[in-house]
């Protein structure tokens, strides 16, 4: 018990901003038990006493007819409103309590990205924040809320047959612990194990499944999605065998509360008419009091099945806290401790490895370059030029030197601040499943309609996105699948471009494209690059005559720099590649 608290008490702490949502949903379901006990008790009074007052003309003159019957109409009509109001207010609950969830989780989950997420498969953290923030809740809606109202109903209940016989009370109480703590508990405990599991096979199929359609092109081409699809079925009966065992538990319970309720129904009857014999009870009360303990089962009727997910809620709630526990590779500081004045950019000995066991992926990389000036690094792939990039924007921190913009390191700089200064490429830029219009404004949410058409043209796009039936509105598809490779890294040029920050890092912005596009492309960015200070990485030798410097790096070590001339007069690796170029 003592771990199930600890996995979900920082979900439970988020419900206290919709306590009263919830206290609402609460109150309605105490109102509804309530409602049914004295709907059910009073009309089994009123029946019997009916028939015990009609056994003599005098009796039956005497009755009143009136008020019990009005009684009745009145717990019928509370018990409905009641019953529609806790549907109400406990699904408005428990919407904002996911609501609630689902954005503090991400919260969390956004200083991760990337360094951290990246362990994780896209499909399973999918999984995490849908599904898994959905079993949460059962947290509320059928544990907590329930569990009040059992509590709450059957301490009323049996002070309410204390006033009648005390010894009945006790035996009502004993069979309301059994059903609504020991069922719970032994439903619970055959649960357990099962609903952990049935939570991680559920994330591994979603996750399969996920997978499976993105890569599906990939399937059919080597024909492996028979294999795929066999392997699914498989996870499939795995999880419907755990959930018919669930299915099996359910069942149990449900019969034990209904065999409990039977028991103590007849117990009451057994000793009522023992006290009826005696005349220490009316046999009109009798009634009252047997409908009364069968009516009170009601409230503990849903424990067992909400305690029987339990372990599934808590392997829920094991799994978000497994992330939001993670340390964050990177901190920004809330504020800027100095503003660089300056867009010169500066790697001073610059070393980094991706885990701590890990080769260096850079090794004291040192180069500068300053404001409005261009700076190439080459290398083969893998010679670590998209870590510089990574290094640059801070998905990672470096293990050793320093990254200076204006001579500022950039661990003082805030994350909006350093956003600010630095506009990028990245090799693998993702277009996002909306229009091409909401794509661009993602770097300029002011820009006008004439701006982003400048960006589009920049970009060698423009004539493309007008010869589309919706122009700008046209829907690019899921990672700018409805169009190809090269369109979507102009996209992403085109937003580079409407972001227009001092600072451009350009990774492969140019891959995809034909000589002439790639020709054109080239000469725009020439031109839109005066002032900036400009990070251009490439493994292509194309245009380096172009640069003010270019950088040499080879396995994460910087063999060589300088100018495009010096370097083909000095660097014979420099020169050996450019001459199998030209």
């Amino acid at each position: 018990m003592h771990k199930l608290w600890q996995d979900l008490a920082p979900f439970i702490g988020l419900f206290r901003r919709h306590w009263r949502c919830m206290a609402l949903g609460t109150l309605f379901g105490v109102m509804t038990i309530a409602a049914a006990v004295g709907l059910l008790s009073l009309s089994g009074w009123f029946i019997s006493a009916t028939a015990f007052a009609g056994l003599t003309l005098t009796n039956a003159q005497l009755f009143n007819f009136f008020y019990p019957s009005i009684g009745v109409r009145f717990f019928a009509i509370i018990r409905t409103v009641s019953r529609y109001g806790e549907r109400i207010a406990t699904h408005d609950a428990t919407f904002r309590i996911l609501e609630s969830l689902r954005s503090w989780l991400y919260k969390h989950l956004e200083p991760l990205a990337p360094a951290c997420l990246i362990r994780y498969r896209s499909g399973e953290i999918l999984n995490r924040i849908v599904a898994d923030i959905e079993a949460l809740d059962n947290l509320y809606l059928r544990v907590l809320s329930p569990s009040v109202v059992a509590l709450f109903m059957s301490l009323a209940v049996i002070i309410f047959l204390w006033l009648f016989d005390p010894f009945i009370a006790l035996t009502t109480f004993w069979f309301l612990l059994i059903a609504g703590v020991g069922v719970p508990v032994v439903a619970m405990r055959n649960g357990k194990i099962t609903g952990q599991e049935l939570a991680r096979q559920s994330s591994h199929l979603r996750t399969q499944i996920v997978e499976s359609i993105q890569g599906l092109t990939e399937l059919l081409v080597f024909a492996a999605h028979h294999r795929h699809l066999d392997n699914i079925q498989q996870k499939s009966r795995e999880l419907m065998t755990n959930q018919l065992v669930m299915s099996h538990i359910k069942g149990i319970s449900t019969g034990l509360i209904i065999f409990f309720s039977g028991m103590a129904v007849l117990t009451i009857v057994y000793i009522g008419v023992g006290l009826v014999s005696h005349d220490d009870l009316d046999g009109a009360n009798l009634a009252l009091l047997g409908l009364a303990v069968l009516a009170s089962f009601e409230a503990v009727w849903p424990l067992p099945l909400a305690y029987q997910y339990l372990g599934h809620t808590h392997e829920a709630g094991r799994r978000l806290k497994e992330i939001i526990d993670t340390e964050a590779a990177v901190v920004f500081p809330d504020h800027t401790a100095s503003e660089p004045l300056r867009f010169d950019l500066k790697f001073d000995n610059v070393s980094f490895r991706y885990s701590e066991h890990a080769a260096l992926a850079i090794d004291k990389a040192d180069f500068e370059i300053p404001q409005g000036q261009r700076l190439a690094i080459i290398g083969e792939t893998g010679s670590g030029k998209s870590t510089l990039v990574n290094l640059l924007v801070r998905f990672w921190n470096p293990t050793g030197g320093r990254i200076l913009i204006g001579g500022e390191d950039i661990r003082a700089l805030s994350e909006t601040d350093l956003r600010t200064c630095i506009g990028v490429v990245s090799q693998h830029a993702h277009i996002f499943n909306m229009s091409f219009r909401e794509n661009l404004l993602l770097a300029q949410p002011e820009a006008k309609e004439d701006d982003l058409y400048a960006a589009l043209a920049s970009a060698q796009l423009l004539d493309f996105v007008k010869s589309l039936p919706y122009g700008l509105d046209t829907w690019s598809g899921e990672s700018g699948k409805l169009v190809s490779a090269g369109q979507a890294r102009r996209l992403a040029v085109a937003r580079l471009i409407l972001k227009d920050a001092p600072i451009w890092v350009l990774d492969e912005p140019t891959e995809g494209l034909d000589v002439i596009t790639e020709q054109q492309l080239l000469e725009a960015l020439y031109g839109l690059m005066g002032g900036k200070t400009v990070l251009w990485i490439t493994h292509r030798l194309v245009h380096l005559h172009r640069m003010d410097k270019i950088v040499i790096l080879e396995n994460g070590k910087i063999i060589g720099q300088g100018s495009h001339n010096v370097l083909f007069n000095s660097n014979s690796r420099y020169a050996a590649l450019c001459k199998r170029i030209y």
